[in-house]
């Protein structure tokens, strides 16, 4: 192949690759990207509080007025009764029933804590301190671990308040410790706007839940 052929191939690939770069730079200054300065976006979400503020804590169930309501009592106990099935894979509940996982529930109600005769109880249970009383058991029965710490009782707790009662009056009612019930507690003051109890029209009871 002669140089002046070899010499006109050169020049037309050299020709070639200048015009691509050409058109790339026209097409920058004609299109001129825009990149977001963040990858994605993020939208702001206000939460709705409902202007009430954060709630405040509930307060123990009122035994007092629950308990002193024979009929509602004995509702309460009929419904603890059903939910202690929630309890009978690691208790028994009947007088002299054999121990299991945990110790015989029967005559709980009123005991010290860590004190059922023939159990092995952790110390955290042991040490304990009071006796199982309607206050005490609400408090435990809620959270086992977070009322006693380092308890070996394995079980999450009776979040719904309802239920806890109820079997709080089952369990009260298949012992023979008398624990007093505790007094009523202070009916609430009325919410600004609301009128308050007629003068010998009681206030309306407080329910669980």
């Amino acid at each position: 192949m002669s140089d002046l052929r070899m010499n006109s191939v050169f020049g037309a690939v050299l020709a070639s690759v200048l015009g691509v770069m050409a058109v790339g730079v026209a097409a920058d200054a004609i299109i001129e990207p825009h990149y977001p300065e963040k990858a994605a976006f993020l939208p702001e979400v206000e939460v709705d509080t409902g202007g009430g503020g954060p709630a405040a804590p509930a307060g123990p169930p009122d035994f007092g007025t629950l308990f002193a309501d024979p009929t509602a009592l004995a509702e309460l106990v009929a419904r603890g009764e059903r939910v202690r099935a929630q309890c009978v894979s690691c208790h028994t509940f009947d007088a002299g029933g054999a121990e299991g996982i945990g110790p015989n529930l029967h005559d709980a109600f009123g005991r010290v804590p860590g004190s059922h005769p023939g159990y092995s109880f952790s110390e955290a249970m042991t040490g304990h301190g009071g006796i199982w009383d309607y206050l005490q058991l609400n408090d435990f029965l809620t959270s086992p671990a977070r009322d006693t710490p380092g308890t070996k009782m394995a079980f999450a707790g009776i979040r719904n308040e309802q239920d806890r009662v109820a079997i709080i009056a089952y369990m009260r009612s298949i012992s023979p410790n008398a624990v007093p019930l505790p007094a009523p507690l202070p009916v609430a003051a009325p919410a600004e706007g609301e009128a308050e109890p007629a003068e010998g029209e009681a206030a309306p009871a407080a329910t669980p839940g």
